[in-house]
């Protein structure tokens, strides 16, 4: 498949965040045309930062707007979609719950249409989550068939109903469609620091207590993986859609790792000293444990993740010790 991305006209909804930034990137270092649709390009974008805005062409606007979505279609014959525009803030998610709904669910449904009308779209590949399965603290790996569970946050079931439609439409339309359920990515250009890893390295750049709050008591296990490996993961569903149509593919690093010891081994990294990170939240009797089991990835489509964890704190923090005076 050397040349199958050479020329392809690719559309990447949320194309300004984090994940998208990355699959932007990987996907013009293959040859493909990138086309963005996304409500805003901040200035602090990763795709700004590293200077890839230029390569690609941004297109202003809401997924939910169908016709935009459409007319965007067709008029750049867009051959593959990825949808990863999202409200993917947990936190957010319980004080906006309505508005999470909407552009989770609602905006999938919408993108859903767009491609099933417009005539021109040949594969999509959908951003579904970890959060698919709710919680757990089970100490196994969770496959693919593992059933939602309650969840804490609106979060989780706005995403469920985007990953089922995704799959149904694929079984009902025929639609080249699958979903990607990715758990904790980190790496370079997450301007989200709400999330752990780019909290722990703003509080060591600012020099701020290593308090980590109220979120954890440090003892949940979660699974991490750098945000290159996400992006490859986005490009091998897509090749495959063939074979793999209607099917849902985890994705992570296959070992699960505590809050603390995560934190712990980021200051190490940063200074070459372990600090003692600081987490209030209530002692668990039954600590949080959630990974991914990623047999099928590796069997289907021959993808296994390919950057260490420490190798990837080392590469992340060091990005963000260059790049600080801009986020």
């Amino acid at each position: 498949m050397s040349n199958f991305w050479l020329g392809r006209q690719c559309l990447v909804t949320g194309g300004s965040g984090f994940g998208g930034s990355h699959l932007c990137e990987s996907l013009l270092a293959l040859g493909a045309r990138v086309y963005i649709l996304d409500r805003w390009l901040p200035k602090n974008s990763y795709l700004v930062l590293a200077n890839i805005a230029p390569q690609v062409n941004y297109i202003q606007g809401d997924i939910r707007d169908i016709d935009l979505l459409r007319q965007t279609l067709q008029r750049f014959e867009i051959n593959t979609v990825f949808h990863l525009a999202a409200q993917p803030i947990v936190p957010i998610s319980n004080v906006m719950p309505f508005e999470t709904l909407s552009v989770n669910a609602e905006g999938t449904y919408t993108v859903l249409e767009a491609i099933r009308t417009s005539g021109c779209v040949d594969r999509l590949v959908f951003a579904s989550s970890g959060a698919y399965y709710g919680a757990t603290s089970t100490d196994h790996a969770i496959t693919e068939g593992h059933p939602p569970l309650s969840a804490q946050n609106i979060y989780a079931p706005s995403k469920v109903a985007g990953d089922v439609a995704v799959r149904t439409y694929a079984s009902v339309y025929g639609m080249k469609a699958a979903c990607c359920r990715f758990m904790n990515t980190y790496g370079p250009g997450d301007t989200n620091f709400s999330r752990i890893v780019p909290r722990a390295i703003s509080n060591m750049i600012t020099s701020a207590p290593y308090d980590f709050g109220t979120r954890d008591d440090g003892s949940s296990q979660i699974d991490c993986l750098h945000i290159s490996d996400m992006a490859r993961a986005y490009i091998a569903v897509a090749e495959h859609l063939d074979s793999e149509a209607g099917e849902a593919f985890n994705f992570g690093s296959g070992q699960p790792i505590s809050t603390k010891a995560l934190v712990t081994v980021a200051s190490k990294m940063f200074g070459g000293k372990a600090q003692t990170p600081v987490f209030s939240g209530p002692i668990k009797t039954t600590p949080s444990i959630k990974y991914l089991d990623i047999s099928k990835a590796y069997y289907s489509l021959g993808w296994i993740p390919m950057i260490p964890l420490d190798d990837g704190l080392a590469m992340t923090i060091s990005w963000y010790k260059r790049h600080w005076q801009n986020l």
